[in-house]
């Protein structure tokens, strides 16, 4: 029986300390952040230093390398790659934080952000940078309209890897033109043709993770077309990377035929994950690693600390909500955001925020069902949370978002009961009331995508996110 095993990972995101890793203006952009920055070279050694003791036959890469494109963050991870391919072949795909699509990349001195003076890399450049990491050995590649490159290469007896680089679609938007599309399913129709098994990685989703309030502005262009084109010419499993949310999704087309979309986290941000891939003639096995720990100036740090790091992105505001007016307007301000504009007296703010952080599920309950009439919460659910404060559950939730809900809250349980109940609130509300405008168009969508969302965060509907078996077509 033919196998193979990979080892994957994306967004790796490396950040050069020299760009700067001290100061009030590095401190704003860290504290905002998902990912940790400075801490993110010393991750993907840890990362790497596992993969390579792994018994995996190769290693891919699925985009945005670098952190904001900086010249200097791609020399430094380029270096970790080369060590790592001592061991393994690495495959990369690279993306568009990669050559700084939202022309991003900046130093960070004192209080200044600094953008000049910051090189960056164009994707022309990127194509011959990680020439090694695939495109050298490929059976066929594929130069994109922006100049960087698809490929195709047999990466063992029975499998391919197919490299793609889906940054523009020609039209402005994430995905492919017909003829880089039409390159894809050429690729793997004749793989399938000579027998072998064609594994996919991308950078952007091919369809919805969580739910399109969530993943919708993170998809290509003409997904759905996109997808099921592919799954009929004989794709099976696509790598994605992008959202830094573990997921695992899949769509069968109009002719039945199923394509896996495995979402992959973050490896700087929580929870700091490696998976690997393994699939013979009859399935596939997705297996979730997290990093447990690493050593950043000389200090070891565990997998807690990079969960903290994550969880400051909601802890940070609910925290200065509290402290003054002063402290969030100046935390807001580290998201862009304006606290003048945002038409909300400060101390409703702060009596939320209060409430928020010391209330427990059952007296939030309490208050909402004060308002609705006692029809808002399930009382009984919501009695048996007295002793679980809402922030906690908040954070909990939050990062159900990024691992793939490592904690899930079945629907028989008090937790999915109370979040059902208030997310579907919106919508029981247009029955109480009825007004027209509210019961149809982009209310009426918007209130089931969030109904949607909450039940996939609690409970996701597809496989297991962390450890599943992907029965392959007959």
């Amino acid at each position: 029986m033919k196998n193979l095993k990979l080892a994957v990972v994306a967004d790796l995101h490396h950040y050069s300390r020299t760009l700067g890793d001290t100061g009030g203006a590095y401190y704003r952009r860290s504290s905002t952040d998902q990912k940790c920055l400075a801490e993110s070279g010393d991750i993907t050694d840890a990362i790497f230093a596992e993969i390579a003791a792994s018994d995996c036959d190769a290693v891919l890469i699925a985009g945005d390398l670098s952190n904001d494109g900086e010249k200097v963050s791609h020399a430094e991870i380029r270096e970790k790659m080369a060590r790592l391919a001592e061991k393994k072949p690495v495959y990369v795909v690279y993306a568009t934080h990669d050559w700084c699509n939202s022309n991003d990349a900046a130093r960070y001195e004192g209080e200044e952000v600094i953008h000049e003076g910051v090189p960056t890399m164009t994707p022309p450049e990127l194509r011959e940078y990680y020439r090694d990491y695939g495109p050298k050995d490929a059976l066929s590649e594929y130069v994109c309209e922006i100049g960087a490159s698809s490929y195709c290469v047999k990466v063992k007896e029975g499998f391919r890897i197919l490299g793609i680089n889906d940054d523009k679609n020609g039209k402005g938007c994430a995905g492919y033109t017909d003829e880089h599309f039409a390159w894809i399913l050429g690729q793997i129709k004749e793989a399938k043709e000579a027998g072998d098994t064609v594994i996919a990685m991308q950078h952007h989703l091919i369809m919805p993770g969580i739910s399109m309030l969530v993943n919708g502005g993170q998809i290509i262009a003409d997904a759905g077309e996109r997808a099921d084109a592919m799954a009929d010419a004989g794709l099976e499993y696509l790598f994605v990377g992008h959202s830094h949310m573990q997921r695992i999704s899949s769509r069968i087309s109009g002719n039945g035929n199923r394509l896996w979309q495995i979402n992959l986290g973050s490896s700087s941000g929580y929870p700091a994950p490696w998976t690997m891939f393994t699939v013979d003639d009859t399935r596939a096995y997705v297996d979730v690693n997290y990093l447990r720990e690493f050593t950043f100036d000389g200090e070891v740090r565990t997998d807690e600390y990079i969960k903290e790091h994550t969880l400051g992105v909601v802890k940070n505001i609910i925290e200065n909500a509290d402290k003054g007016e002063e402290a969030l307007a100046r935390q807001l301000r580290c998201y862009g955001l304006d606290w003048s504009k945002v038409g909300i007296p400060y101390p409703v703010v702060r009596k939320f925020a209060q409430h928020v952080k010391n209330d427990s599920i059952k007296q939030i309950a309490g208050y909402i069902n004060a308002l609705t009439f006692g029809k808002g919460i399930d009382k009984e659910a919501a009695n048996l949370l007295d002793n679980v404060k809402l922030s906690n559950l908040v954070y909990t939730l939050f990062l159900n978002v990024f691992d793939g809900s490592v904690n899930k809250f079945a629907p028989d349980t008090p937790v999915y009961r109370v979040v059902t109940d208030a997310a579907s609130l919106p919508r029981r509300f247009t029955k109480l009331f009825p007004i027209p405008a509210l019961k149809s168009g982009k209310p009426a969508e918007l209130f089931a995508k969030i109904e949607q969302t909450a039940k996939e965060v609690l409970w996701p509907s597809g496989p297991d996110n962390q450890h599943a078996i992907l029965d392959r077509r007959k």
